[in-house]
């Protein structure tokens, strides 16, 4: 009995003795795991606190702060110890409102991607932050590893550029000038209209609902031979600006209308046509110019007559003088004087007369070609310019001036019918002659004819 109780107990002490050395195994293996655990704790705690992103792990449970990163501290301008353990909402940080806002994100997802909010420095100064997070579990407790990034220098670079971009709006929508901007596609082979203002929709009559996203060459199929699509070509390939004024016709009926545009290239390679009508301009500019002209016109031509003044035979002169003798060219001079044309005059009258020196005018214009020009001289003489001309063949052209003159019938008085005769010289320019030499030397073969009995034609050269 004695040997079996034995037994048993040494059985017991052996099994007792297994149980203990596993204890002691188990103990060891759990001294190894709270030892390795302690190590990726105080890995993670390291590289939590020296993060570069401002990060916080809150409590999900009642939003307690549970750590926080050196950044953040950084960031919020706080103390760990005044944070540690507090709410979000207490730790000054964030709002009530966006703390309801974070977790309710995060629960329903269970992580949060650029949430931006608010966030309070410990100065009470407001920046904005974009907050992501993620859940994870410490201890069995549920908590919100978040990183927030400081974007305040961002969102006011976004909020300037809005206003600026705002502005930019308002002064393109209510500019007095048309300006249109355009993509160029194609290669610069065609460009397509990306914004148009209301001042455009009213020079081009188009809606801009109506050509945004539209190529230039189908919205206008004729705007090729206005000239404007080569600027936008040329603009596009040299950066360079320029300013084109043009005239475009819609369709035959059109009388048309003046554009003038300033176009450059952006920076991001659109091209910018800024453009206004200048048709009203043009018509004044038009009819001053057409008054202008008048006005000079009038001022070198004789009214009687409608033959050039003798202050624009010398201007005349001394150009075609100069061309002769820069080039070798010919030229002859003509000087006419109407036969006892004072005798007439002392007859019939001043008016009488007016209308034989009106009548020699317009016989004199029919003779000629239309390279000559012819002038009056003063009183009844009147001169003739025959460039490119011999004075032989200057004295064909005077002969016919005769002739055609003698002709013509005048009625002064009632029942009488009068023909008046004129004298005629003429001689051609020598080279380097002076201007008043070679005018004396006409006019004295001129007196020449009226000695030898008027009505004639009298050169140097026997006609």
């Amino acid at each position: 009995m004695e040997m079996e109780d034995e037994r048993k107990t040494k059985k017991q002490l052996i099994q007792e003795l297994h149980e203990l050395r596993q204890s002691v195994a188990e103990a060891e293996n759990l001294k190894e795991e709270i030892k390795h655990t302690r190590v990726n704790q105080e890995k993670f705690t390291k590289a939590f606190l020296q993060n570069s992103i401002p990060t916080i792990i809150t409590s999900v449970k009642d939003s307690s702060v549970v750590e926080v990163s050196d950044a953040f501290l950084r960031l919020v301008g706080l103390k760990r110890h005044e944070i540690i353990g507090n709410t979000a909402v207490k730790g000054g940080f964030i709002t009530k409102e966006q703390r309801e806002i974070f977790f309710n994100e995060l629960n329903k997802n269970g992580h949060i991607e650029n949430l931006e909010m608010e966030v309070r420095l410990g100065n009470g100064e407001l920046r904005h932050g974009l907050f992501n997070s993620v859940m994870i579990s410490i201890n069995n407790e549920n908590c919100a590893l978040t990183t927030i990034q400081d974007i305040t220098e961002r969102k006011q670079a976004e909020e300037a550029l809005q206003e600026s971009e705002e502005r930019f709006r308002g002064l393109f929508s209510h500019m007095s000038s048309g300006v249109a901007v355009y993509e160029a596609v194609d290669n610069g082979g065609d460009f397509i209209f990306r914004d148009f203002n209301s001042a455009a929709e009213k020079i081009e009559k188009v809606s801009r609902k109506d050509i945004i996203g539209k190529r230039v060459s189908e919205a206008f199929p004729g705007v090729k031979a206005f000239g404007i699509f080569e600027v936008f070509q040329r603009v596009w390939q040299t950066g360079k600006l320029e300013y084109f004024p043009q005239k475009i016709y819609r369709d035959e009926r059109d009388p048309g209308s003046w554009r003038e545009s300033w176009v450059f290239k952006l920076p991001a390679g659109e091209i910018v046509a800024l453009y206004n009508d200048i048709t009203e301009r043009k018509q004044v500019e038009t009819a001053l110019q057409k008054s202008e002209q008048r006005y000079q016109e009038l001022s070198i031509i004789d009214d009687l007559t409608t033959l050039y003044n003798s202050r624009h035979f010398y201007a005349q002169l001394k150009i075609e003088l100069e061309r002769s003798t820069r080039y070798e060219q010919l030229l002859t001079l003509v000087l006419l004087d109407l036969d006892d044309f004072k005798k007439f005059n002392d007859t019939y009258g001043h008016i009488e007369g007016d209308k034989v020196l009106r009548r020699l005018g317009h016989v004199i214009k029919r003779c000629l070609r239309e390279t000559d020009s012819a002038y009056r001289y003063g009183g009844e003489e009147f001169t003739i310019l025959l460039p490119m001309t011999t004075s032989v063949d200057g004295a064909v052209t005077a002969e016919r001036i005769r002739t055609e003159f003698k002709k013509e019938i005048f009625s002064p008085a009632l029942g009488q019918e009068v023909s008046l005769t004129i004298s005629i010289g003429l001689a051609q320019y020598k080279p380097k002659e002076d201007i008043k030499a070679f005018v004396h030397r006409v006019d004295q073969l001129m007196y020449q004819g009226k000695k030898k009995g008027k009505d004639r034609v009298c050169s140097e050269v026997e006609f």
